[in-house]
């Protein structure tokens, strides 16, 4: 008996599975981009700071160099060289309609490296991006592209991995492809929120109020005449009578409770009736911000809490939701208990769930924030554009759809010439223009000054007819500030057997191009930003006798240094 029901439990599991993986994506085309067991420790739409995951991180052992292999035939249709995000990147479009991407690489086998170098050198420039013609570099399944590094915004060696739609370049989850890892555990929900629709608190504050739910109490009982606390499910919620949506902590593993992955499927049911339902399997680069709104914004700032809304917010345009009914939200107007059930699957059909009794009633609990009315405020319309200004000196612009929804901004000079504007806690999904009026004595040195924010991140800065302008992601509180300091720069290595390296910092604007010459002729260095260190061999050996080594570097303001020194080849 126990064989058959085993039979008719792995039957539904596989049907589940099959029904978990979208038709619409070819199951046998793609083979793993490294050799050997494919270990993830990053999947698809994993909550990052401002952004959705892209797609797997795999890792390398720590190793830098591992080989990076093609997932089918294909042309290298892009390659990005950059010292941020993805550093040294390859994509391959493929026959069937789909790109892939390998980032964070180190290096290039001779072909492609010939490519980017030929390139490097006629542009004069180290970062590039580069879109070789369809028939140059020409690849096959299993043919090595690139070695594995930790170039970029990379946190330590491993290869980011992504397969997009080649006509939109939207991202979609690669364990659709039939790619395969080890994954037998199921997602966790922890902490549950409720949230309270209140559209005076939302336009006031910028979030809807929420609280956590009390889901269990403590209960001693005993076992073998020792006393024991044990945890004991809450029967039911009582809540006062209103609309409400959840939110929830909730984390996918693979093979530990030590992985913190990706959730790719939600649901919310109401008395067996589906109400929200997110499917997480591909979304356009246009809406990487919409993360934002996405998660709980504020909890995540307050407290780096990376809660699901298991709810449709105003202004998310994300395509995850097909089915959601009522945008997961709910309205209690009577005394009958509602069962709720919350379920999170991964892409293997591991399913979780936790419920929550909910009854209505007039004495029931609310949940409210402080409405925080402020006088220096207004009423800021998502739908189209809001141009401010404060004095004549100061002034900022919100295009359309910067906002997810209405919002009673305010803003105000503080002490000097600093300036607020709206609440940290409350995101934006474009670009905000933060302008600063220029003195008549502040005009020679337009294109050195620098907006910063009150932490002291710099933003790059245009000067247009009087004004200094700075494309901002967040609201705060910023300033003007001029930068006129030059870069550093400090010798490591002066040509050993033909290498160099360099250390090259910068105060205020950051790193912005750099040039290295030898005898005026220049040469192609590495950059790599995290180390601070520019770094390479010379192509062809430098000559017996006296030569002038000159490296120059520019921030971002263009401030200037030049490192110049003779060296003697014997």
């Amino acid at each position: 008996m126990s064989n058959i029901l085993t039979i008719i439990a792995c039957f539904v599991f596989a049907f589940h599975l099959n029904a978990q993986t979208n038709s619409a994506y070819p199951q046998h085309d793609f083979v793993n981009p490294m050799a050997g067991k494919m270990e993830i420790i990053g999947t698809f739409c994993e909550l990052r700071p401002n952004h959705f995951h892209g797609g797997l991180d795999i890792r390398t052992g720590g190793e830098i160099g591992r080989p990076i292999l093609a997932i089918a035939d294909g042309f290298v249709s892009r390659i990005n060289i950059s010292s941020i995000g993805y550093g040294k990147a390859l994509y391959i479009t493929h026959k069937n309609g789909f790109t892939s991407v390998y980032a964070h690489l180190s290096d290039f086998p001779p072909e492609i490296k010939w490519y980017i170098e030929k390139n490097q050198y006629k542009l004069q420039k180290w970062e590039v991006e580069l879109y070789p013609e369809v028939d140059l570099l020409q690849v096959k399944q299993g043919q090595l592209v690139a070695y594995s590094g930790n170039t970029g915004g990379s946190q330590g060696p491993h290869l980011h991995f992504e397969i997009r739609e080649t006509k939109t370049e939207a991202p979609v989850n690669p364990l659709l492809f039939g790619l395969k890892m080890n994954d037998f555990m199921a997602p966790n929900i922890s902490n549950v929120y409720l949230y309270s629709y209140d559209t005076l608190a939302k336009r006031n504050n910028g979030h809807f109020p929420s609280d956590g739910l009390q889901l269990y109490t403590t209960q001693i009982i005993k076992v073998k005449k020792k006393k024991k606390k044990i945890l004991v499910p809450i029967s039911e919620q009582r809540l006062a009578f209103g609309k409400y949506a959840f939110g929830a902590n909730i984390k996918d593993f693979a093979t530990s409770a030590g992985d913190n992955n990706g959730v790719n499927y939600l649901q919310v049911y109401r008395d067996g009736e589906l109400i929200y339902d997110c499917k997480i399997e591909q979304f356009l680069f246009s809406q990487m911000r919409m993360h934002n709104n996405y998660i709980d914004y504020r909890r995540q700032k307050e407290g780096g809490i990376k809660m699901h809304k298991l709810f449709i917010d105003e202004g998310n345009t994300l395509p995850f939701y097909k089915t959601s009914k009522t945008n997961g939200w709910f309205v209690i107007n009577d005394t009958i208990k509602h069962e709720f059930k919350i379920v999170a699957k991964d892409v293997y059909g591991n399913t979780s769930y936790k419920i929550v009794n909910i009854r209505g009633s007039a004495t029931g609990r609310k949940i409210s924030d402080y409405i925080a009315y402020n006088k220096n405020h207004m009423h800021c319309k998502a739908s189209i554009d809001n141009t401010y200004t404060i004095g004549d000196k100061f002034k900022f612009t919100l295009a359309k759809n910067t906002l997810y929804g209405d919002y009673k901004l305010q803003f105000y000079k503080n002490y000097g010439e600093n300036y607020t504007i709206g609440n940290d806690m409350v995101p934006i999904d474009k670009r905000m223009d933060v302008s600063f009026k220029l003195r008549e004595d502040q005009m020679r040195l337009s294109s050195k000054f620098v907006i910063c924010n009150v932490y002291g991140k710099a933003y790059g800065t245009k000067y247009n007819n009087g004004w200094v302008t700075a494309g901002v992601k967040e609201f705060g509180t910023f300033y003007l500030t001029l930068d006129t300091i030059r870069p550093s720069i400090s010798a490591v290595v002066l040509n050993r057997r033909g290498y160099f390296a360099f250390h090259i910092n910068d105060n205020l604007s950051g790193i912005g191009d750099f040039d290295f010459y030898i005898d005026d002729t220049w040469v192609l260095l590495d950059y790599e930003s995290k180390a601070s260190l520019l770094f390479g061999t010379v192509p062809q050996p430098i000559s017996a006798g006296k030569h002038i080594v000159r490296l120059v570097v520019y921030d971002e303001r263009n401030n200037q240094r030049t490192f110049t020194k003779e060296i003697t080849v014997l």
